[in-house]
């Protein structure tokens, strides 16, 4: 009876898998795709470069203080048109001759101080070494003199002269004490050497004849 069922079992699985028969029939289960969600690492801030150092300041160079014009003596010198007027009222000429004047070539010499910066003193002397034939005698004058002065440009420098000074009139009347003042120019060439030219009234007194002299030169400061 065993053999019997046995073979009946063993015909039916056979009939089974002919038939197209699945034993263990296998499911098959559509999976969803799993979505893990990844959060963005965030990406590391870079650090911050140190701002470089100020360069240091440049020191400041000491500021050198003015200096003053160095003050010292000079000498001067040179060439002379004195004009000698009388009577005393009579205007003189320093470029023509005219009735009642006595025109004559003469030198003169210079000698100074600047003390200040606008101010210096100078003994100045002038004498006549040629004279127009009118028969008078060479002139001869000698005066003092405070020098007021102005630089115009760092070359050219403007003065005044006022002082007191002695004149012989070139004979014409003796010699005379009295006031003098005039004004010139005074252009340095060098640091050293400069030349000048100035007008001056040797002798402004009433009653005496009037004394004038235009003078071109050069000098030398020490």
């Amino acid at each position: 009876m065993k053999l019997t069922y046995s073979l009946v079992a063993l015909a039916a699985l056979t009939t089974l898998g002919f038939a197209g028969g699945d034993i263990n029939p296998v499911t098959v289960f559509e999976q969803e795709p799993v979505v893990v969600p990844v959060e963005p690492v965030p990406e590391p801030e870079p650090e911050p470069v140190p701002a470089p150092a100020p360069a240091p300041a440049p020191t400041p160079k000491p500021v050198a203080k003015p200096v003053a014009k160095p003050l010292g003596f000079y000498l001067a010198g040179g060439i002379t048109d004195v004009t000698v007027s009388y009577p005393h009222d009579s205007a003189p000429s320093l470029f023509t001759d005219k009735v009642n004047q006595d025109r004559q070539v003469g030198v003169t010499a210079r000698l100074g101080y600047d003390f200040m910066d606008y101010l210096g003193a100078e003994l100045r002397g002038t004498y006549g070494i040629s004279k127009n034939g009118t028969g008078f005698d060479k002139y001869k004058q000698f005066g003092a003199y405070l020098k007021p002065n102005y630089d115009i440009t760092k070359e050219l420098n403007l003065y005044g002269l006022i002082g007191a000074s002695k004149s012989d009139h070139a004979g014409i009347a003796g010699s005379s004490t009295g006031l003098s003042y005039g004004a010139g120019v005074d252009y340095g060439v060098t640091k050293n050497i400069s030349i000048f030219t100035d007008v001056i009234n040797f002798m402004d007194k009433s009653n005496v004849p009037e004394s004038w002299g235009l003078t071109v030169g050069a000098g030398y400061e020490f």
